[in-house]
């Protein structure tokens, strides 16, 4: 009598990409919602074209990591994290002006990638789902142009 054929149990994410995960999402959330504000507050063109850059393309990586996330049977997050929901209303504080132009850029555009990548670094050591590490590797170069072009913008911006 033949075997029967086996079945494999869907991947499942390790606790330290499940983290991961969760963590991009998150930020990704903010991302999206900053960018889409800077897109419209923005008094300069090049901050402004990169807020609306910035916003497609965290709503693209954000979609392809949900599906992943939802293949390996973990809820994404749909919320902002506390501390990203109050540098959202900080900002958003701030009327039209160069300050917000400079603010947007630093500290989304610079300090918010060097998280970030910093945070795929780390977890290039710790991700062996094949499906991630293949998202992180396309992701990672599109996140550290995101920080040259925020460098770039903010030397013009300090003149």
């Amino acid at each position: 009598m033949p075997a029967a054929p086996a079945i494999s149990a869907p991947l499942r994410f390790t606790t330290a990409e499940r983290d991961f995960a969760v963590q991009v999402v998150s930020k990704g959330l903010y991302e999206i919602e900053v960018s889409r504000l800077a897109a419209v507050r923005a008094m300069n063109a090049s901050v402004r074209a990169y807020a609306q850059s910035m916003a497609a393309h965290h709503t693209q990586l954000n979609s392809e990591l949900v599906a992943l996330m939802d293949a390996r049977g973990v809820v994404p997050p749909h919320n902002l994290p506390d501390d990203k929901a109050a540098k959202l209303q900080r900002l958003a504080s701030l009327p039209s002006s160069e300050a917000f132009d400079l603010a947007y850029i630093r500290v989304v555009g610079v300090e918010d990638h060097q998280e970030v990548i910093a945070a795929f670094e780390k977890a290039r050591g710790e991700v062996r789902d094949p499906e991630l590490r293949a998202w992180m590797e396309r992701t990672l170069p599109m996140l550290r142009g995101h920080l040259s072009q925020a460098q770039t913008i903010a030397g013009q911006l300090a003149g």
